[in-house]
Parts: structure tokens; sequence; C-alpha cells
């Protein structure tokens, strides 16, 4: 017959977040009351709450990892490559065009006649 054992303790005392907050207060409790006319009394509570705050500490670090944190990132957006436009063919230089005004212009009759026929 196998005879299991338990290493929990029944008494578990305040829980850690509890114990650090007490034992920061309590050691910045004693170094006030270093500066003031008690200052034995401040040494010992200085004294009690950094020994507390070991304790507290090594608790915390005793207590196991936490479950980790997943962080949900978003896929990376695939970059569209940019479509290069089809090569232009340079344009034909064109024919010099003749001259407007003489296309414009109405005939003269030569002689000085008039085109109106009176």
């Amino acid at each position: 017959m196998a005879l299991t054992v338990s290493a929990r303790s029944r008494l578990t005392g305040p829980s850690t977040p509890m114990l650090i907050r007490g034992a920061a207060l309590c050691a910045a409790a004693g170094v006030a009351l270093s500066i003031t006319d008690s200052g034995d009394l401040g040494k010992w509570l200085t004294g009690i709450g950094v020994l507390s705050m070991i304790v507290a500490l090594h608790r915390f670090g005793r207590s196991g990892p936490d479950e980790p944190i997943g962080f949900q990132l978003a896929p990376r957006r695939k970059k569209k490559k940019k479509k290069d436009p089809p090569p232009v063919a340079p344009a034909a230089p064109a024919a010099p065009e003749p001259s407007t005004l003489a296309s414009t212009a109405e005939p003269t009759p030569p002689d000085g006649e008039s085109s109106d026929g009176l």
C-alpha cells in the first residue's frame, strides 16, 4: 500500500499581493520613522518590512508561472505590387501644318474685280 503525503500546509496566510503591499508599507513607515525622534522604532519597523518583502517575493516567485499572455496579432497584409503601365511608344513628329492665315483668307480676284458679280 502506498501512502501519499501532501506538502501543502493548511494555513495559507494572507495572499501574496497583500503581503507585498503590507511589507512595502511597513518598510516605508520604518524609513519615515527613522528620520524623526523615534529612530529605534523606525529601525525595527524597516527591518521587519524588508524581511517581509523577501518572504513575499519568495512566495510570489514560488507560486508558479501565470498563464502565458497570448498576443493575437493580425496577420501581415501582403503588399500589392504596382503594375507598371504599358510602355508608350514615342509619338511620330507631326507634319508641319500650312499657314493658318492663308487657309482662312478669301482669295481676291485679279485686277480688282469684285466677287459679287456686280
